[in-house]
């Protein structure tokens, strides 16, 4: 194995690692079909500018980390079609 194909390995596990946790970190968008059947609504205006402020920032991150997962997967894929 080379130092490229150990980094890049690296960089897929940790990538993937990261990506889970900012997935499972997020909160659901809508209410689900329990929102649907029981005609739930969040209209509330205590904190949600913050928090509102963090899930983007955090969707963000989870854009970023799949561009770097996708990136670095079809790097590996040139390494290894390369050999």
């Amino acid at each position: 194995m080379g130092t490229l194909e150990i980094i890049s390995g690296s960089l897929l596990i940790l990538s993937s690692i990261l990506i889970v946790i900012a997935v499972v970190l997020q909160k659901p968008k809508g209410s689900g079909l329990s929102g649907a059947i029981m005609g739930g609504s969040d209209s509330g205006f205590g904190g949600r500018s913050k928090a509102k402020s963090n899930e983007e920032k955090l969707s963000k991150l989870t854009k970023i980390l799949a561009a770097v997962f996708f990136v670095v997967t079809f790097i590996v894929n040139l390494i290894v079609l390369s050999k």
